[in-house]
C-alpha cells in the first residue's frame, strides 16, 4: 500500500520542528498498515482552518492521479479543523478510494468524520473567544493588539519568566517628525495630494517603504484610519472598530469596513505614545470640518455601486496605476494625480472614452472568429460536464444508501436506551448529510443537451443588448445597474501615452461577451434591473484585446 504522510502546525510560536516531529512519529502506524511511504507533505505555520494549503493541495493532486492508497497523520486536527473542510476532505478521499488513518483515532470512517467536524467547530469557536479575550487583556494593559503603525518601533522585552511581552511600542522620532509635518501641512490648508507629492519628491519612504499615496495620508475620519485620523497619534489606543471575516467562497479573510457600534469599541489612553499635541489635533478637526461636504445620506443599497462606468477598470500604460476621475469629467493617472511618480500626464475625457469602449464592445470584440472560439470551447465544456454528471448521480445515491443505513443503526441504539450527547450529535450529523445528499440529487440535471445559437443570432442579440444598455445610461433610475453590467463585460481599459495623444487598449473575455448575448434577462427601462452575467464555459477562454 502506498502511504502519504501529512503533517501541519499552525504558527511560528510553536516548535519550528513540530511538523517534522509529527512525521517522524508515524512509522509504527505505517508498519501496522503494511505500507510504504511514497510522499511526505508538510504545511508548517499554516492554520488548519484554511483549505488553501500548498502541500495539502499537492497531496490531493497525487490522490486524484492515483499515486496514493492511504493518508496517515498524527491526528485529524492536523489534517483539518473546520467542520465543512473535514467533510469535504473525506469526500475527496472516498471518491478516489483512499483511506485515512491517524495515530490518535485509528482509521477515520464516516462517523468519526462527523464527530471530528463537530469537535473542530467547537474548538474553533472557543479559540476565537479565547483569542479575543487575550487581545482585550493586551489592549487593557496599553499594548498594541497587532498590526504596525507608522511612527512607532516594536520593543522587545521579557517578563520574569522569560516570556516575550507582546505589543510594546516606542516612538520613532524621525518618523514622528514626518507625522507632525503632515498634520501641520494639512491643518494649514494643503491637500493630501500635494503633501504626498512633496514627500515623494523629497524621497521620504512611505509606511511600507514605497511611495506615498494621498489616500494613505487622508484616510477616513469616520473609520479613524490614515495618518491624519489615527487616534494613536493623539495618545488613544482604539481597538475593535473593524473585524476580519473569512469569505467561504475564496477561503480568505476579508476586511469588512462596516464599523462596529461605537459602544463595542475599546479605548485606552496611552499618553507615552502621543505624537501630536491637543492644539494640533484641534486644528486638524477644524480643517476636516471645514472641508466636509454637506449632503444627503447615501442609501445603503447605493454605497458600493460604481459612480462611473469605467471605475476601477482604466489602467495607465506607463506605470500600471489606476486612472481615476479628476475634476468634473476627466480621467487621470493616479500616479501623477496623487503621488507625482508617473510621467504619463495624458488626461482622457470621460464621455468620449465611454462611448469608444461601448463601440469596441459592439463592433470589434464579437467577430465571427471569436464566436467560433466560444462555440468550440463551449461544446468541449458541455462534453466534460456531461461526463461528470453521469458519474455524480450514482455516487450520490450510493452514499445516500450508506447514510440511511447509519441513521437506522443509530436510531436502533437510541431505542435500546443507548442515548448520550455524542450519539445525538452523530445522528444529527447524519440527518444533515442525508438532507444535503437529497438536495444534490434533486439538483442533478436530467438532460445535458445544450443549444448553441448560430453566429448571426449571437451577434445580433449582443448588438441589441449593448444598444439597450447604452440607452439605459441616460436614465438615472437604472444607470447604476446598466453601468455595472457593461463594466462586467470588460477586463481592463489601458491608456497608453503617445506624445501629446494616446491610444486605448480594451480587453475583454470572450465567454462573458457571448454569455451576455445568450442570456434572456434583458434590462428593461424603468425596471431597476439589469441583465445578469455568468461565465457559462470553462477556463479555455483567454482575454482578447482591441486597440483604437
Amino acid at each position: 500500500m502506498r502511504v502519504a504522510i501529512y503533517a501541519r502546525h499552525s504558527t511560528a510560536l510553536q516548535n519550528s520542528s513540530s511538523s517534522d516531529d509529527q512525521a517522524s512519529s508515524l512509522p509504527p502506524l505505517i508498519d501496522r498498515l503494511g505500507g510504504k511511504v511514497v510522499g511526505v507533505y508538510a504545511d508548517p505555520e499554516i492554520s488548519g482552518y484554511s483549505r488553501d494549503r500548498p502541500e495539502l493541495n499537492r497531496m490531493l493532486r497525487d490522490v486524484r492521479n492515483g499515486r496514493i492508497d492511504i493518508v496517515v497523520s498524527e491526528s485529524m486536527d492536523r489534517v483539518a479543523r473546520d467542520g465543512e473542510d473535514i467533510q469535504w476532505l473525506g469526500k475527496m478521499l472516498r471518491y478516489s478510494r483512499v483511506r485515512l488513518h491517524t495515530a490518535s483515532e485509528g482509521e477515520i470512517d464516516e462517523i468519526k468524520l462527523g464527530v471530528a467536524g463537530m469537535l473542530g467547530g467547537i474548538y474553533l469557536a472557543n479559540l476565537q473567544k479565547k483569542t479575543i479575550r487575550g487581545l482585550e487583556a493586551v489592549v487593557a494593559a496599553g499594548r498594541s493588539p497587532g498590526g504596525r503603525a507608522y511612527g512607532y518601533d516594536k520593543v522587545v522585552k521579557h517578563d520574569a519568566a522569560g516570556e516575550p511581552i507582546r505589543g510594546l511600542l516606542s516612538i520613532d522620532e524621525n518618523k514622528a517628525e514626518t507625522v507632525r509635518w503632515i498634520c501641520e501641512q494639512f491643518a494649514s490648508g494643503r491637500s493630501s495630494i500635494a503633501i504626498a507629492k512633496d514627500l515623494n519628491k523629497r524621497g521620504v519612504p512611505g509606511p511600507r517603504g514605497g511611495k506615498w499615496n494621498a489616500s494613505t495620508i487622508r484616510g477616513d475620519p469616520a473609520k479613524q484610519v490614515g495618518i491624519l485620523s489615527n487616534p494613536l497619534y493623539r495618545g488613544r489606543l482604539v481597538w475593535k472598530r473593524r473585524e476580519w471575516r473569512k469569505n467561504p467562497e475564496s477561503d480568505r479573510r476579508e476586511r469588512r469596513y462596516r464599523l462596529r457600534d461605537a459602544a463595542d469599541w475599546m479605548t485606552v489612553d496611552v499618553p507615552e505614545l502621543r505624537i501630536i499635541d491637543d492644539a494640533l489635533a484641534e486644528r486638524l478637526d477644524a480643517e476636516f470640518a471645514r472641508r466636509a461636504r454637506p449632503g444627503a445620506e447615501v442609501p445603503p443599497e447605493a454605497r458600493n455601486r460604481k459612480r462611473h462606468l469605467l471605475s476601477g477598470l482604466i489602467k495607465c500604460g506607463e506605470c500600471g496605476s489606476n486612472y481615476t476621475i479628476s475634476g468634473k469629467d476627466y480621467y487621470r493617472c493616479a500616479g501623477v494625480k496623487e503621488r507625482g511618480t508617473c510621467s504619463n500626464t495624458v488626461s482622457v475625457r470621460q464621455a468620449p472614452l465611454e462611448a469608444k469602449v461601448l463601440e469596441v464592445l459592439r463592433s470589434e470584440l464579437l467577430t465571427p472568429a471569436l464566436i467560433q472560439v466560444f462555440v468550440r470551447e463551449f461544446e468541449r465544456e458541455v462534453t466534460r460536464l456531461s461526463r461528470d454528471r453521469e458519474d455524480r448521480r450514482p455516487q450520490l445515491q450510493t452514499r445516500l444508501k450508506a447514510v440511511e443505513a447509519e441513521i437506522g443503526n443509530l436510531a436502533a441504539n437510541m431505542l435500546e436506551g443507548v442515548v448520550g450527547p455524542t450519539l445525538r450529535a452523530m445522528l444529527a450529523a447524519r440527518e444533515q448529510e442525508r438532507a444535503t445528499l437529497l438536495a444534490q440529487i434533486a439538483e442533478q440535471p436530467t438532460s445535458t443537451d445544450a443549444v448553441v445559437l448560430t453566429h448571426p443570432t449571437i451577434r445580433r442579440r449582443f448588438e441589441e443588448k449593448v444598444a439597450n444598455l447604452q440607452a439605459s445610461l441616460d436614465d438615472p433610475a437604472i444607470r447604476a445597474e446598466a453601468a455595472e453590467q457593461i463594466a462586467a463585460l470588460i477586463e481592463s481599459v489601458t491608456v497608453h501615452p503617445d506624445g501629446q495623444q494616446s491610444y486605448i487598449e480594451v480587453e475583454a473575455t470572450t465567454s462573458k461577451l457571448i454569455d451576455f448575448a445568450t442570456n434572456e434577462n434583458n434590462p428593461r427601462r424603468g425596471s431597476g434591473r439589469g441583465c445578469s452575467i455568468a461565465v457559462v464555459a470553462g477556463t479555455g477562454f483567454e482575454p482578447v484585446t482591441f486597440r483604437l
